[in-house]
């Protein structure tokens, strides 16, 4: 089992050498200004619909997604957000049989098929066809708005290059207004306005103010008609005196 997790995560570019303490702790990547923001115990990390690699700690950090196996030398993964293409709650039991965070990956806007059941490049058989996506479903069900929350906060710090500035992560709004605690919602919604008022604020002039006036009067000079619509002076113009015609 352990065998077919590591290699269905390969193919999923979901990074399985994870560097970790000897108290199996996440070595943070400090170069990359990475910090833990929250972890939780008890989590189950599901690949595709049902390749469950157990019970573990749920490690978000400002940088990644952690999870680290509870069994001793069992598996650590880890995603990076930009990896994540939408992420939400889930409470549909069709869907899973137990509330969970749906992540789904850059690689699987549809599902994939991972090799069609041939064997592996480590020889075992079961991780060929494996859709991408993740399942992070807490033992306590109550952690899961909490877990949105802190995962929506962190993924917001790192917007993908290919689409900054349409906005970030990425998750199914149906599904996210629908299952999401009410205060929690309310909550991350004011978050996300608070933010992008402060991103306003950030692109004003060096002197606190928007600096339009300034630049408007460097443009228009001494001749304040210079910009103004021709149809508009040819409207207004002086039209001929008439001949009596």
């Amino acid at each position: 089992m352990v065998a077919n997790i590591a290699a269905a995560a390969n193919k999923l570019d979901i990074e399985t050498d994870v560097s970790l303490t000897e108290a199996r702790e996440v070595v943070l990547d400090t170069a990359d200004e990475e910090e833990l923001s929250s972890k939780y115990q008890d989590v189950e990390f599901v690949l595709g619909d049902d390749l469950n690699a157990g019970k573990g700690v749920l490690h978000l950090t400002t940088r990644r997604v952690v999870w680290v196996s509870s069994a001793a030398g069992g598996p650590a993964l880890a995603l990076r957000y930009p990896q994540i293409v939408m992420h939400a709650v889930s409470r549909d039991p069709s869907s899973y049989s137990r509330p969970c965070i749906y992540l789904q990956l850059d690689e699987g806007s549809e599902d994939m098929d991972m090799g069609g059941g041939e064997e592996d490049e480590e020889g075992e058989e079961g991780a060929g066809d494996v859709s991408a996506e993740v399942r992070l479903v807490p033992g306590d069900e109550s952690k899961v708005d909490d877990m949105f929350k802190v995962l929506c906060d962190c993924a917001a710090l790192n917007p993908d290059s290919e689409v900054e500035g349409e906005g970030d992560f990425f998750f199914d709004e149906a599904e996210v207004m629908a299952g999401l605690d009410p205060a929690i919602r309310a909550e991350v919604m004011a978050e996300r306005l608070a933010g992008g008022m402060e991103l306003a604020d950030g692109e004003e002039g060096e002197e606190g103010g928007s600096g339009a006036p300034e630049d408007l009067q460097a443009l228009v000079g001494d001749d304040p008609s210079r910009f103004e619509d021709d149809d508009e002076e040819e409207e207004g113009a002086p039209q001929p005196a008439s001949n009596g015609r």
